[in-house]
């Protein structure tokens, strides 16, 4: 999960990686900062990755989901989506 390193004021990401046991999936760094969005009056939960910091990637079909085999969430992270 992305983190912000006060030091060098920049967020930090973490490459994709494959999930263990689930062939053709892997876990991406959601970019989010600890599953907070932030910005306006207060930090709220993240819209892609519902707080978690981490979304899950088909990699064959392209498709986002919550976890491996569960929930689908479309072919793009919700805030990549016109609102």
């Amino acid at each position: 999960m992305a983190y912000w390193d006060s030091t060098i004021s920049k967020i930090i990401h973490y490459p994709p990686e494959d999930v263990a046991g689930c062939p053709g999936w892997q876990v991406l760094d959601c970019g989010c900062c600890g599953g907070l969005q932030w910005g306006g009056d207060s930090p709220r939960e993240c819209r892609d990755c519902g707080g978690s910091g981490t979304i899950f990637l088909h990699v064959k079909s392209g498709t986002y989901a919550d976890y491996p085999g569960g929930p689908f969430r479309g072919k793009q992270p919700k805030s990549q989506i016109a609102v």
